[in-house]
C-alpha cells in the first residue's frame, strides 16, 4: 500500500468515526424537507391557476376542479404526462421543470448545511418526504378531469433526482474523490459543451424571432388576447421558451423536429404542414426547400465537440497520457449528449390527439446525431492534439 493510500484511509476511517459520534438528525425534518420541496412549486401552481380562474369571463369552475387541474399541472412541470378524455399531454414546460429541480436542490443543500451530514445519508428521507407530497398531490388530481398516466409518474421523478445527484456531486467530497480522476475532470468540459450547444440553439432561435417578428405579430393579433388574457398568454409561452431551444438544437443537429403529423423542420427544407394558433409558433418557418449551404449548420455540432476535447484537455498537464486525456474527453462527451437525451425527452411528445400526438425531435434520433458530432469533433481534435506533441517530441 502507497502512502498516500495509507493517508486515504486514515482520512476516510477518522470521517467514519465523526459521523458515528454526529448527533442523529430527526427524521421527521428531513421528511419534511423534502415534502417542502413538493409544497412550494405546487403553491406557485395554485396561485397561477386561481389568478387564470380569477380573470377568465364567467368561469364557473368550482373550486376543487381548479384545485385538481392546477395539481395535475404541476405534475406536467415537473415532468409527468396528464390525461384528460383519454387525450395525453406530454411536451413538458422546461422552465418549469428546471426552476422546480433548482427549488429542490436549494432544499437538499439547506438540508445538509443545517445537519452538516453527508447527502447520501439524507436522501433516503428527504425522497420519502418528496414522494409522500407528490402523492398527495397525486390524490388532489382527482378533483379535477385532469390526471397524471401512470407511466408519467417515472417522468415526476426527474426533479428529485436531477437535484439528488447534483447535491451530491457538489457538497459530498467522499463521493467526488471516489470518481477516477479522469471522470471527475470530465465535469468541468461536459458543462462548457452543454452551454455551448444551449448558446448555439439561442442564437438560431434569436434569428428566428427575428425574421419571423412580422408572423409573431400576426399570430398574436389573431388570437385577440388582451388584458389579463394577453398577459397569461405571454408567461404561457415562455414557460416553454426553452422546450423551442431543444427545437432548434435539433435543427442544428440535423434530425429536426414536427410540429403538427407529418410535418418536418430539417436542414434540408421545412414542411411544418397546418400548426396550432399559438404565436410563439410563428417562430417555425414556412413551408420551402433550403440550399445545401444550410447543412453547414451540422458543423457546429462538430465544434462543440472539439471545444469539449480542448477544454477536456486543459484538465490535465502536458505530459499527461493521451489515454487519460482520451478517457476525460469520452467521458465528456457522454455527459453532454445525456443532457441533450434528457431535455428532448422533456421537450418532446404528445400535446393533444391527431394531428399533435407527437411534437417536437425523436429525442433518441437527437441524441444519437449529436452523439456521433460530438464524437467527430472531440476525435478529431484529440487526434492532432496527440500528433502535434509527437512531432514536437
Amino acid at each position: 500500500m502507497s502512502l498516500l493510500d495509507r493517508v486515504r484511509s486514515t482520512v476516510h476511517a477518522s470521517r467514519g468515526t465523526v459521523d458515528a459520534l454526529r448527533p442523529q438528525t430527526p427524521t421527521w425534518r428531513v421528511w419534511a424537507s423534502g415534502a417542502v420541496a413538493v409544497g412550494v412549486p405546487w403553491l406557485a401552481t395554485i396561485g397561477m391557476a386561481v389568478l387564470v380562474w380569477a380573470v377568465t369571463p364567467a368561469s364557473d369552475a368550482p373550486w376543487g376542479q381548479v384545485l385538481g387541474i392546477a395539481s395535475a399541472g404541476w405534475f406536467l412541470g415537473t415532468g409527468a404526462d396528464v390525461a384528460v378524455d383519454g387525450v395525453v399531454v406530454g411536451i413538458v414546460p422546461m422552465l418549469v421543470w428546471g426552476l422546480a429541480a433548482a427549488f429542490t436542490a436549494y432544499q437538499l443543500r439547506r438540508l445538509v448545511a443545517h445537519t452538516d451530514e453527508r447527502p447520501l445519508r439524507l436522501l433516503p428521507g428527504f425522497l420519502g418526504g418528496y414522494a409522500a407530497a407528490a402523492a398527495l398531490v397525486g390524490l388532489l388530481t382527482l378533483a379535477g378531469p385532469v390526471r397524471p398516466t401512470p407511466a408519467g409518474l417515472l417522468g415526476a421523478l426527474s426533479v428529485p433526482l436531477v437535484a439528488a445527484a447534483v447535491v451530491a456531486l457538489r457538497e459530498d467530497d467522499d463521493l467526488f474523490d471516489r470518481l477516477p480522476q479522469w471522470a471527475a475532470r470530465a465535469l468541468r468540459p461536459a458543462g462548457w459543451g452543454v452551454v455551448t450547444l444551449a448558446a448555439l440553439a439561442a442564437a438560431l432561435l434569436l434569428g428566428m424571432l427575428v425574421v419571423r417578428w412580422p408572423t409573431l405579430s400576426s399570430l398574436d393579433a389573431a388570437v385577440g388576447a388582451h388584458g389579463a388574457g394577453e398577459v397569461g398568454l405571454i408567461v404561457g409561452q415562455l414557460l416553454f421558451l426553452p422546450d423551442l431551444l431543444v427545437w432548434a438544437l435539433s435543427f442544428i443537429a440535423g434530425p429536426g423536429f414536427q410540429v403538427a403529423a407529418g410535418g418536418t423542420v430539417s436542414v434540408s427544407g421545412a414542411a411544418p404542414g397546418l400548426l396550432p394558433m399559438i404565436p410563439a409558433l410563428g417562430v417555425v418557418p414556412s413551408d420551402g426547400l433550403y440550399p445545401a449551404a444550410v447543412t453547414l449548420v451540422l458543423l457546429l455540432p462538430l465544434a462543440a465537440g472539439a471545444l469539449v476535447a480542448w477544454h477536456a484537455g486543459r484538465q490535465w498537464s502536458r505530459l499527461a497520457r493521451w489515454q487519460d486525456k482520451a478517457s476525460t474527453v469520452t467521458c465528456a462527451v457522454v455527459l453532454v449528449d445525456l443532457v441533450v437525451l434528457g431535455a428532448a425527452l422533456l421537450a418532446s411528445g404528445p400535446a393533444g390527439s391527431a394531428r399533435l400526438v407527437h411534437v417536437g425531435p425523436q429525442p433518441w434520433v437527437l441524441a444519437g446525431a449529436m452523439l456521433v458530432e460530438l464524437v467527430i469533433g472531440a476525435g478529431l481534435t484529440l487526434a492532432v492534439d496527440v500528433a502535434r506533441r509527437r512531432w514536437v517530441g
